[in-house]
């Protein structure tokens, strides 16, 4: 409610909660004293006490600071794919990032400068040569590191990976709090996927759609939503960069040469045989050709079919936002947050990831003595 404080709201909690104020501030491992001090002003709540209380309450420690649930508009660029799982997953994922922020994690991360042009191709192209700059060129993010974790690394937007409803690709989420939520859905067209996750990071780098963005289908062309004109460009300049295209086929564009940077970029043959249309690197009729080949064909003129295969598997298989998952071990760690919310990120019972995280440290016994001999 309007007007109301931090100790109002905490207060309030230890009424609905139908507990004395001795045995909330127990459950959050404040003694009476401690918690009675806290709550007439005479000390502060620390990160880790919010953390605990959000923790035994179901709140959040964003909603103690400010009163305010986390929020997203509604508005979807699907009103015909149901997203209700994935709009819950972001949320979820938003929560943990913007609990992590208040609790002094927020970093500042690059910022894209304004647009010298008004066209939103040509945005779309600047904004790609912003990106390239922080992620490092497109071969750089699909060997030492995965797309998902070069975006992760370069602008700390938390990448997740999970079965979406069926034609839905993508979903981008930001908050005020600073989160920025990417899901991708898995899938068995890797290049599709990697496209999507260009697609996305674009409308996170402009802060699209006031707050949520859901694409039921990135390959279906813009609609004539300027927004997704722009998305498209910067897909394709990300993944398919201008300068690397015209240095590598300044020869002629072969069919073996063709079919390589189709695997070393990972795109499609159909969107690689645009990018070098447009470019004017290729005519219409041979763009159609091309454009007519699947990837797996491209794999195997290159004898690349084992590596497609493992690109393959690695798009179908869900991903959790490594970086969070970091961060928010790094906050309990630190003593500012407890380990419930990593636990319920990972699935896992408290005490057993307490347990891998803070082994028993015990002496064998006599019996298991032997096993430790050289």
């Amino acid at each position: 409610m309007p007007g109301q404080t931090l100790v109002d709201r905490v207060r309030r909690l230890i009424e609905e909660s139908g507990q004395t104020q001795e045995a909330f501030g127990a459950t959050i491992g404040l003694d009476a004293p401690k918690l009675s001090k806290t709550l007439r002003g005479k000390r502060r709540f620390s990160s880790l006490d919010l953390a605990r209380i959000a923790d035994a309450t179901g709140s959040t420690v964003d909603w103690l600071l400010t009163g305010q649930r986390a929020g997203m508009a509604a508005r979807a660029a699907t009103g015909s794919v149901s997203v209700t799982s994935a709009v819950r997953e972001a949320t979820k994922l938003a929560e943990s990032r913007d609990n992590l922020n208040f609790l002094g994690g927020h970093q500042d991360w690059p910022k894209p400068p304004g647009f010298t042009s008004s066209l939103w191709i040509e945005q779309g192209a600047q904004l790609a040569e912003f990106a390239l700059q922080h992620l490092g060129p497109p071969s750089a993010f699909g060997s030492s590191e995965t797309f998902a974790g070069a975006v992760e690394r370069a602008f700390g937007i938390d990448v997740r990976s999970m079965e979406l409803a069926t034609g839905c690709d993508g979903l981008a989420l930001w908050t005020e709090g600073g989160a920025k939520i990417l899901l991708v859905s898995t899938s068995e067209n890797p290049t599709r996927q990697r496209f999507t996750v260009a697609h996305e990071l674009a409308h996170l780098l402009c802060l699209d759609d006031q707050g949520l963005h859901v694409d039921e289908n990135v390959m279906a062309g813009s609609r004539g939503d300027a927004s997704e004109v722009r998305a498209n460009s910067f897909a394709a300049c990300l993944l398919m960069p201008a300068s690397i295209l015209r240095d590598r086929f300044a020869s002629g564009v072969s069919d073996e040469g063709f079919a390589r940077q189709v695997m070393d970029l990972k795109v499609s043959p159909s969107s690689l045989g645009w990018r070098l249309l447009n470019l004017k690197l290729i005519d219409a009729d041979q763009r159609a050709r091309l454009g007519r080949l699947r990837t797996i064909d491209c794999a195997a003129q290159v004898d690349l079919l084992g590596d497609y295969a493992g690109w393959v598997e690695a798009s179908t298989q869900p991903r959790l936002p490594v970086k969070l998952i970091r961060d928010m071990l790094d906050s309990y760690l630190h003593g500012k947050a407890t380990l419930r919310p990593l636990a319920n990120l990972m699935s896992l019972p408290v005490e057993a990831l307490r347990d891998a995280i803070e082994p028993a440290l015990t002496e064998p016994s006599p019996d298991a003595a032997h096993d430790y001999e050289p």
